[in-house]
């Protein structure tokens, strides 16, 4: 899924500075607060960071995006609207598990992209006849419930 440049910003703003206030626009827009917003931030010393825009219904809503919780309330109590903190859109911890890493075949790197072809391909195929001893030892560490499709190991000399 692409993403306009205006979401990805909104989303970093969110992100980095989580302390937010969202503030309804008015039908004729915010044409005479709009001074006021550049003053409240000049005074303070920072840039105007907006976050993600909403639409609840024909209403559409605007964040503002500070870095400490005293800031957005003194913004909140100027102007009104809602006080709001960012959290991430998917809570919780990261996965514990094993994580995809690109590995070094036969003078290759194989991305994890490349690992789940090879495996999504071995889920396919009946029998490999033929396989490198590399890409022999990926398939036997990574799928070893797949290892019956590869052929049988050459003898060692």
């Amino acid at each position: 899924m692409s993403r306009r440049k205006s979401e990805i910003t909104g989303h970093m703003n969110e992100r980095d500075f989580p302390h937010l206030v969202e503030l309804e626009l008015p039908s004729g827009g915010f044409r005479n607060k709009s001074l006021e917003f550049e003053s409240f931030h000049r005074e303070r010393g920072l840039v105007i960071r907006r976050g993600y825009g909403r639409h609840e219904g024909e209403q559409f809503h605007v964040r503002f995006c500070f870095p400490d919780a005293a800031t957005a309330d003194a913004f909140c109590a100027r102007f009104g609207g809602r006080r709001l903190t960012y959290s991430p859109t998917r809570p919780g911890p990261r996965p514990s598990g094993p994580r995809a890493r690109s590995r070094f075949v036969g003078g290759h790197i194989m991305t994890p992209a490349d690992l789940r072809r090879l495996h999504k391909y071995m889920l396919e195929i009946e029998k490999v006849s033929a396989i490198s001893d590399e890409m022999r030892m990926v398939v036997e560490s990574e799928w070893p419930e797949l290892a019956h499709k590869l052929p049988p190991k050459k003898p060692q000399r």
